[in-house]
């Protein structure tokens, strides 16, 4: 069966690809416009994984510093940072303690970096956005001037999250974080 995609895009649309392994790192340097990480891995595991990102990006032929820098991340905004931790406790912990800590091993949490996956302090050090809009902020820069930000994919839902928070999260992202970073 063949077909065409009409309209067509007036240029050719950008095509990122994630995974963490030797060969997702490799065919995302030879094939795509970028490499798009996930939102589990701690800045460590990020800055690693970059550091081959850009090795195979040379070895294609191509200049690291003309990719574009995105990562996902689990994100929990909300008026005041007890509610926000609040939030995560009851919502985005579910996924770690429930799937990675209930016996399917995640290989980038708990397994290869030790983290516990039962302890929120312990499993957003360097990897969550949790906060008041100002924690938020602060969070982004850092992996702006650590990983070179320059495109974040929010992860804002959680199964059983009100779907009233989510339409507060946008509006304190779209208010107070996001002009902070034009």
């Amino acid at each position: 069966m063949t077909g065409s995609i009409e309209p067509r895009p007036e240029r050719p649309v950008p095509i990122w690809l994630g995974g963490w392994g030797e060969l997702s790192l490799k065919r995302a340097a030879q094939l795509a416009d970028a490499w798009v990480p996930g939102p589990t891995a701690n800045l460590e595991k990020l800055l690693a994984a970059q550091k081959q990102y850009r090795a195979e990006l040379t070895a294609a032929g191509k200049d690291p510093a003309a990719a574009p820098t995105p990562i996902t991340r689990e994100v929990i905004v909300a008026e005041t940072r007890e509610q926000a931790w609040e939030l995560a406790e009851k919502f985005l912990m579910v996924n770690y303690r429930d799937e990675y800590g209930g016996g399917w091993q995640h290989p980038l949490i708990g397994s290869q970096d030790r983290t516990p996956v039962d302890q929120l302090e312990a499993l957003s050090r360097d990897r969550f956005i949790i906060g008041a809009p100002e924690d938020c902020i602060t969070a982004i820069r850092r992996f702006q001037d650590t990983f070179g930000l320059d495109h974040l994919i929010c992860r804002l839902y959680f199964p059983g999250m009100p779907h009233e928070h989510i339409m507060q999260e946008l509006k304190l992202l779209a208010a107070e974080v996001m002009p902070a970073f034009r």
